[in-house]
């Protein structure tokens, strides 16, 4: 999906703020690897108007850690619409910012 309209966060410069940073502003594609060892390719934000109004304080249920990122997946479940989902960070290998990007 890379275009001209879109910021690719590299690997090596990859922080918890700075994927932060591209989730709040918008709906980011990440590719992370799965506990079975597969990609996973999700499209997730934190900006709350992508977010259903009876779920944005939801993701309170989820066990915080500094090490996973707790994010709206917009495709969770095509039935309900979205849904909360976690990844940890080391097991991101690339973030792209789809949404909200500003030049």
């Amino acid at each position: 999906m890379f275009n001209d309209n879109t910021i690719v966060v590299e690997p090596d410069s990859m922080t918890r703020s700075s994927i932060l940073s591209c989730l709040k502003k918008g709906i980011c594609e990440i590719i992370h690897t799965d506990s079975g060892g597969n990609d996973v390719t999700v499209f997730v934000t934190l900006k709350s108007h992508h977010i259903e109004d009876d779920k944005v304080y939801d993701w309170v249920d989820f066990e915080h850690e500094s090490r996973i990122l707790v994010v709206w997946d917009v495709n969770g479940d095509e039935w309900r619409g979205g849904r909360w989902i976690q990844i940890p960070i080391s097991r991101i290998k690339r973030l792209e910012q789809l949404t909200g990007v500003t030049r």
